[in-house]
């Protein structure tokens, strides 16, 4: 919803990064839609003029936000964030260009905006995400689409969470991440999300 926001404020997407004078990313979209989560003070004390890893903002490594976690993650002194972007020209984070909705012509709601990630160890406030060149768009790799829960997360578009079929294909993972690709999706029918007795998501399977 703070994406969402961020888009109906500034007219775009975020970035997937800030750079600094040094043409290096110095700033995460995780750390621009801070102002629009329940995270205002800790937006106020990021100072924009040093990188993410500077004197100030070092010092506010151990806030992070508890959404950026997996559920059970988010303990004291953890600054890993478990949900990422994936960047390229191809998807919703054009870094450093920007996307708007309307250039989402695959489809708000077959377009991922945010997926979850198990191994990528990125820091919350490291302008770093997943790259889509770099993808071999396999579940459960540490570059790319992964999860503790049965089936890998992701938020598309259109604001709407869903859980990949553990049996999707690299093709479609692809087109899936791609805004405006015009590529053959392979059909997943939604199903009303179930919990497994120990509170596992139960993957939902392409019908």
């Amino acid at each position: 919803m703070a994406v969402a926001i961020y888009h109906q404020e500034e007219g775009h997407f975020p970035p997937a990064y800030v750079t600094g004078p040094d043409g290096r990313p110095w700033h995460s979209w995780r750390v621009l839609i801070l102002r629009y989560m329940d995270s205002a003070g800790l937006y106020a004390a990021y100072d924009f003029s040093e990188p993410w890893d500077g004197p100030n903002n070092r010092k506010l490594a151990g806030r992070m936000p508890s959404l950026y976690a997996f559920s059970g993650f988010a303990e004291e002194g953890n600054t890993t964030t478990n949900f990422l972007a994936v960047v390229g020209p191809e998807t919703a984070w054009p870094a450093p260009a920007t996307a708007r909705r309307e250039d989402v012509t695959d489809g708000s709601s077959k377009t991922i905006m945010l997926v979850e990630n198990l191994g990528a160890a990125v820091h919350w406030m490291e302008p770093r995400d997943l790259l889509f060149a770099e993808m071999d768009f396999s579940l459960n790799t540490p570059g790319g689409v992964g999860s503790v829960y049965d089936s890998p997360a992701v938020v598309t578009v259109g604001e709407n969470v869903r859980q990949l079929d553990e049996d999707i294909t690299p093709h479609t993972l692809r087109a899936l991440l791609t805004i405006a690709g015009g590529e053959d999706v392979e059909e997943t029918t939604e199903r009303q999300r179930r919990l497994l007795p120990d509170g596992r998501k139960r993957p939902l399977r392409e019908r």
